[in-house]
């Protein structure tokens, strides 16, 4: 069993999280001409996938001062 350290990042899972903070973003700006209903769904999504980005750098081993806030 390894060990994760600060030297050792999982860049895979770094690009995942990236690609959902980017879509969690798009769907944040697509939320602001949509009504009330379907807008605050879109912002919600965004919401989790901000979250699921968070876990995933936590998974992929990135130093707790570097991790960006969840949702």
């Amino acid at each position: 069993m390894s060990t994760i350290t600060a030297s050792h990042v999982d860049e895979v899972l770094v690009a995942e999280a990236t690609q959902m903070r980017h879509r969690a973003e798009s769907l944040r700006q697509q939320a602001a001409d949509l009504d009330e209903v379907l807008g605050m769904s879109y912002r919600r999504r965004a919401s989790e996938l901000e979250m699921e980005a968070w876990v995933l750098e936590v998974r992929a081993g990135v130093p707790e001062k570097l991790l960006h806030n969840a949702a």
